[in-house]
């Protein structure tokens, strides 16, 4: 950066690049010892190449990425190579490109997780720990024939008493993983008596294809059975489709409602406006007459639409036709939400994520159990505070 001028046993001097420039820097031996003393110093730079001068400051991926470690044990806490760059370029006054920034962060979150593949060399240990600590769980985890991860289930023995006490409607649903290998983070849930999430399965596969998700299926009525009157709730998903006719040929398959909504809305957007809410009502309807009067008004904004909705079978999206009682679980929401919930633990290395979802499900339900024991009437709080408000609401009506 600055070229010395001279440099001798007892004396120093520096000067800019540009010969035109005033900046200069001076020291000399005290008494011809080792000691140097500054003797002149001029810290005001008057050439052209001053910004230039400054630009050609540089920060390797390394240095980089063991001041910004602190910012990244938090995998729920948004940084980006974007927000590194402004870092550094805050902190030590240095530009540094988008790659360098990306190498920094990766470096980092090496050093604090490992690398990814030495992620899976931990699931067997932490497999046969699970499988110790909570006694009577089902936990399993396929190879391939090179040896290779393939799948993992987990079914914790809280989640298979818990289901003994719920209605049997099952919602499953898959959500892509965004480490380095990738992958499908699927669950199957349900709602305890309080209106809760009960988690009942969780695990990763390779994809949503048919061997996966048969795989998981089968593991899943393994550890829970059949139980009278069960049905499992999903998207439109045809893996899924396919795998829970092989595994459970006699179950209802009930479509979410809002998926095959979506699905209706790809295919016919110019009655979408007109046809959302007359849909939901008709899916969610009770009687027979007041379903029939909402499908001749969908008759009548289009005729394709009331065709594809009963291609798509009424017994699977309309509560009037449902073989079994679904309650309020018309759509997947309960799956969406564990997702929502993990959408920055998606990024973690397999062996991390698993732990953060254990953690999770262990919070709510020791959440749940709390305000189980705080709860002194039949219902729980949240259908509680609904009947005390519809009986509010009761008192406001009049009789003609």
């Amino acid at each position: 950066m600055f070229p010395a001028s001279s440099s001798f046993l007892l004396s120093y001097a520096l000067i800019c690049i540009s010969e035109d420039c005033d900046w200069r820097f001076k020291a000399s031996s005290i008494n011809k010892s080792e000691l140097f003393k500054v003797r002149e110093f001029n810290d005001n730079h008057t050439c052209p190449l001053k910004d230039k001068v400054y630009e050609q400051r540089q920060a390797s991926s390394s240095l980089i990425s063991g001041i910004i470690r602190t910012k990244l044990t938090n995998h729920k806490r948004k940084y980006t190579p974007r927000d590194i760059i402004d870092d550094v370029k805050s902190d030590l006054g240095v530009d540094v490109s988008y790659m360098l920034a990306w190498r920094a962060k990766e470096k980092a979150m090496n050093f604090l997780r490992g690398e990814p593949a030495d992620s899976y060399k931990k699931l067997p240990g932490y497999l046969y720990t699970m499988d110790k600590t909570y006694p009577g769980s089902h936990i399993r985890m396929e190879k391939s024939s090179k040896n290779e991860f393939m799948y993992v289930y987990i079914s914790l023995y809280a989640f298979i008493r818990g289901f003994d006490h719920c209605r049997p409607i099952i919602v499953v649903d898959g959500s892509h993983l965004k480490s380095y290998y990738t992958g499908t983070f699927v669950s199957a849930s349900t709602l305890d008596g309080p209106g809760h999430i009960l988690p009942l399965a969780y695990g990763v596969i390779d994809s949503e294809n048919d061997a996966a998700w048969t795989w998981f299926f089968e593991q899943f009525k393994i550890a829970y059975g059949v139980r009278e009157n069960m049905c499992i709730v999903s998207d439109r998903n045809e893996s899924i489709i396919k795998s829970v006719s092989r595994v459970y040929p006699d179950l209802p398959h009930c479509a979410c409602i809002w998926h095959l909504w979506n699905n209706v809305y790809k295919k016919f957007k110019k009655s979408h406006a007109k046809l959302s809410e007359i849909y939901f009502s008709m899916a969610k309807a009770y009687t027979q007459t007041e379903f029939d009067s909402l499908m001749e008004k969908v008759e009548k904004v289009d005729i394709r639409v009331k065709e594809y909705l009963e291609l798509a079978g009424y017994e699977k999206w309309a509560r009037l036709y449902a073989p079994v009682n679904r309650g309020w679980t018309m759509t997947s929401n309960i799956a969406e939400s564990i997702n929502a919930a993990l959408v920055s633990a998606r990024e973690l290395p397999i062996y991390d994520f698993l732990e953060e979802v254990r953690k999770m499900f262990g919070r709510w339900n020791c959440s749940n159990r709390k305000e189980a024991t705080q709860t002194y009437k039949t219902l729980g709080k949240k259908y509680q505070e609904m009947l005390e408000l519809n009986e509010t609401m009761c008192t406001r009506m009049t009789v003609s």
